[in-house]
């Protein structure tokens, strides 16, 4: 609530009172009549009253902000705009009120004689307009220029600005000011005023199309990614507090990763594979191809698939060793396989320029890793990800626990939803399902839903029929998980996935993917089978009365983050928005400390080590957070130690909060670290993890084709 007040509420009805009250003291000295003259002081005085008033409460919303979220929420705010935002009210009451107190005409019964000389002296017109314009930054800042972390340079940005709206109109009132002087018995016309007042605004806007001209000009040469690249950022290397690590010490950024490094102890990530020589226990074969594939309404779809199918599926038992090959007929711009919170060698994480070189149209590429890990997964191709995900390049990745810990159902179902583009527009469909579908089901049946996310935002799914239990979370089972009610929701980001197991009653079930409201939206009905018929009506979901949450659910997960005491290294990671360029291209931006790659800091740690990562989303929406290669474990929420910390591989931070995370760093290699709503991380918000001991084997741009998001 803070944010929404201080961000742009208040500025925005700072705007309009501080543009009132500049219109109010331009007229104030061409004024000739005495009732219209004090009609025109008491309005103009109010207004000033008024503006400072309102401008008063914000700085109390900006603090309570403060309080509430913490330093990082306002920082940017307080070092680039509050500065400007202060002068120019004070200047208002300094100035201002000062001159309007020594124009008491009720006792006189006259008007003033220095009318003109007081209310047309430049500070007392630029005054009120410098409040009008730092409101209108304020605003603007909160919308489509959030200050993040600001460095002297960029904090000194809103001033200049402020400088060069005000530059014009300041000429223009001080050269009227100046004529005064010299000849005061010639006062401007209202016609010469107005003519005065369009070529300021003309000016003022002509100054302000060249400057963003030269902006344009000069952002759109700057933001173009290089031609080649090894993909980290070694200029702004982030140890994270700790000791020094190799890339710092021995000025990592001006190795060449050709293995010429001088020490034995460093690896290049094409070594990372792991023990990959035993045989394969099971192997699998995925071709990428462009397919149209039809969904159960008919709607046809021109997909990008793995072997001509909507999300295929990959069941292995847990310690099988994994053997994937892919090959790609004709998608022209290369894929990979990137397989999600799974922790496989760094060699195979597919990540094109980071990991392997992207799979051309006719080549091919073999993955090959030990299934460690039990639960539930996806994988999908990182080669261009915002497109290549959106067309279809994904499936589910089952690995199936130990015969010892198996768990006893009766009945399995992967549910993997997915937002189309049709030729009616855009549909979301359960795997090909784009219409509810019936699954019998036997009273007394133990049900498992593996529910898997891979749209682009957070999804709300409903249970309605049957009570249930969450048992696990991004593929880790959760310890002595409790009873939900069926009339509470969940809700998955991007990239995430729920283990929902619930026992079939003698009546119908319904699990919906999206809230009541979303008709449009398919679902599952598992119906006893002697109820099981054809062509009967949707269900009516009921509305949610609860939101299932994980950091108050089950038992708390024990391990080496949750009992540290100190952590090796701290990482902060700040959320913004704004507008500018990517890659020569105009884009509304979200940015990591203010940046966007590869101007995104690295962040290095060394094998062994207890990471801590504290997230802050000061941006108008949400950030699914998925690191590769490792679990974090979430600590805090919001500044408070959650009740039940949880491991998780893609943590979903809405606007205006603060997650603590740790992690042990025990998967050597390069990681990348981004938002998966991937039309974010197309557009640069985005950074690497490093191991210190660690170089690049690849690079990533043009000149490879190697292009990660």
């Amino acid at each position: 609530m803070q944010e929404w007040y201080a961000g742009i509420v208040l500025p925005a009805v700072l705007l309009v009172v501080w543009v009132m009250a500049g219109l109010a003291a331009s007229a104030i000295p061409y004024t000739r009549d005495l009732k219209r003259l004090n009609k025109r002081v008491k309005t103009l005085r109010w207004l000033i009253y008024t503006g400072l008033a309102i401008g008063l409460i914000w700085g109390l919303f900006l603090l309570m902000w403060g309080l509430a979220g913490g330093w990082y929420f306002v920082e940017g705010t307080v070092k680039a705009v509050v500065p400007i935002m202060l002068l120019s009210h004070w200047a208002a009451a300094r100035y201002i009120l000062k001159t309007l107190r020594g124009m008491d005409t009720s006792r006189r019964g006259e008007l003033p004689e220095d009318l003109f000389v007081k209310t047309a002296h430049p500070r007392f017109i630029l005054s009120v307009h410098a409040a009008a314009v730092s409101s209108g930054i304020a605003l603007i800042n909160s919308l489509f220029a959030q200050p993040v972390m600001p460095d002297l340079f960029e904090a000194a940005l809103r001033p200049l600005l402020a400088l060069l709206i005000l530059f014009v109109p300041g000429l223009f009132i001080l050269r009227s000011y100046q004529a005064y002087q010299n000849n005061p018995s010639a006062l401007p016309s209202f016609r010469r005023r107005l003519r005065s007042a369009l070529v300021t605004t003309v000016l003022t806007v002509g100054a302000g199309v060249v400057v963003l001209i030269i902006y344009i000009g000069a952002g759109s040469a700057s933001s173009r990614l290089p031609e080649a690249s090894d993909m980290m950022n070694h200029h702004t290397l982030d140890e994270g507090g700790g000791t020094a690590t190799a890339h710092r010490s021995s000025s990592f950024g001006h190795h060449h990763h050709h293995g010429q490094h001088g020490q034995a102890s460093r690896v290049e990530v094409a070594a990372l594979t792991g023990d990959i020589s035993a045989p394969a226990d099971v192997t699998f074969e995925l071709v990428a191809e462009q397919k149209e594939v039809q969904l159960s309404s008919g709607e046809r779809i021109q997909a990008w698939t793995y072997n001509g199918q909507i999300a295929p599926e990959i069941r292995v038992r847990q310690d099988d060793m994994v053997e994937v090959k892919l090959m790609n007929k004709d998608i022209e711009r290369g894929v990979t396989i990137h397989w999600h919170g799974y922790h496989v060698p760094n060699a195979m994480d597919g990540v094109p320029g980071m990991t392997q070189n992207v799979v051309k149209p006719g080549q091919s590429f073999t993955y090959k890793f030990r299934a460690s890990q039990e639960g539930t997964y996806w994988f999908h191709s990182h080669q261009a990800a915002s497109e290549q995900v959106d067309k279809g390049l994904f499936g589910s990745l089952i690995v199936e626990p130990r015969v010892e810990d198996t768990e006893q159902v009766d009945e399995e179902v992967t549910v993997i939803n997915h937002f189309w583009l049709t030729e009616q527009g855009y549909k979301t469909a359960i795997g090909s399902q784009d219409e509810w579908q019936t699954r019998s089901a036997q009273p007394g049946d133990t049900i498992k839903l593996r529910i898997i996310n891979t749209h682009m935002v957070s999804e709300t799914y409903l249970l309605q029929g049957a009570s249930y239990r969450i048992t696990g979370i991004d593929g880790v089972r959760l310890q002595e998980p409790g009873v939900l009610s069926d009339n509470t929701a969940f809700q998955i980001g991007s990239g995430g996935r729920r283990d929902v197991v619930f026992t079939m009653p003698d009546h119908d079930v319904y699990l919906k993917v999206g809230n009541y409201a979303e008709t449009a939206k398919p679902g599952i009905i598992f119906r006893v089978d002697e109820s099981l018929e054809e062509g009967q009506a949707e269900p009516v979901m009921r509305p949610a009365a609860k939101w299932f949450d994980p950091a108050d659910y089950g038992k708390p997960v024990v391990n080496a983050v949750t009992e540290a005491t100190t952590f090796d290294r701290h990482f902060r990671m700040v959320f913004g928005n704004e507008f500018g360029f990517y890659n020569g291209v105009f884009h509304f931006l979200w940015t990591i400390n203010g940046k966007v790659y590869p101007d995104t800091p690295t962040l290095v740690v060394k094998e062994g080590e207890i990471i801590k990562t504290t997230f802050v989303n000061r941006s108008l929406t949400e950030h699914p957070m998925h690191l590769h290669g490792h679990y974090v474990t979430v600590l805090k929420k919001n500044g408070k130690s959650v009740k039940t910390p949880w491991m998780t591989d893609t943590l979903n931070v809405l606007p205006g909060e603060i997650y603590e995370v740790g992690f042990v760093a025990d998967n050597p290699g390069m990681w990348m670290d981004h938002c998966h709503i991937l039309h974010h991380a197309a557009a640069g918000m985005t950074l690497h993890l490093m191991y210190d001991n660690v170089d690049p084997s690849y690079e990533v741009g043009t000149r490879s084709g190697n292009l990660p998001d």
